[in-house]
């Protein structure tokens, strides 16, 4: 009986084990924004992301992600007047297709809960804003063993603040655990 138990118990974790997954990754973001009132934005950060997923068949999986994408910074000459910092929560699904038994491409789509938060002089005149925006994004994996995977992500979202908006992206890469 307790060896049917364990075979049991052996044979689920297996098949469970390929459906969920989590990973992180870092890279660098790119503001597209507009600088009223000022010389220069600095529109480059570093960016990182965390998620995780369940894959529903073979292709296809849902997932839920947290990218912060650092700030852009307003600077007036040699001084910095202020920055909007931003980060959004994502859902998303996303399709797998394999190139080889270790290469595979993924495309996103779904929606980013994008919260922006201006600091320092306001030329905008706002606080904090919130939005819910199209999401989508590209990446890639290369499987290095069963169950990590090394990738690399482009992330396109938009971002709204005082009334402008503009587009955001960040270029990552790290790893993905499967369990």
């Amino acid at each position: 009986m307790s060896v049917a138990a364990f075979s049991a118990m052996t044979m689920f974790a297996g098949a469970a084990s390929a459906q969920a997954y989590v990973g992180g990754t870092v890279g660098f973001s790119n503001f597209s924004v507009d600088c009223p009132f000022a010389s220069n934005c600095d529109t480059q950060d570093t960016a990182f992301k965390i998620y995780g997923g369940y894959t529903l068949a073979p292709h296809i999986s849902i997932e839920a992600a947290y990218i912060d994408f650092g700030s852009t910074t307003i600077n007036g000459g040699p001084f910095t007047l202020g920055a909007i910092d931003v980060s959004a929560f994502i859902v998303n699904g996303a399709y797998r297709w394999d190139f080889s038994p270790k290469w595979a491409g993924i495309a996103r789509l779904g929606l980013a809960s994008v919260s922006s938060d201006p600091s320092g002089i306001r030329f905008i005149g706002t606080s904090s804003d919130s939005s819910i925006n199209l999401y989508a994004g590209f990446g890639i994996e290369y499987a290095v063993a069963k169950n990590l995977k090394i990738v690399g992500a482009l992330d396109l979202t938009s971002f709204e603040v005082g009334g402008s908006s503009g587009s955001l992206n960040s270029v990552s890469g790290g790893v993905q655990f499967a369990f």
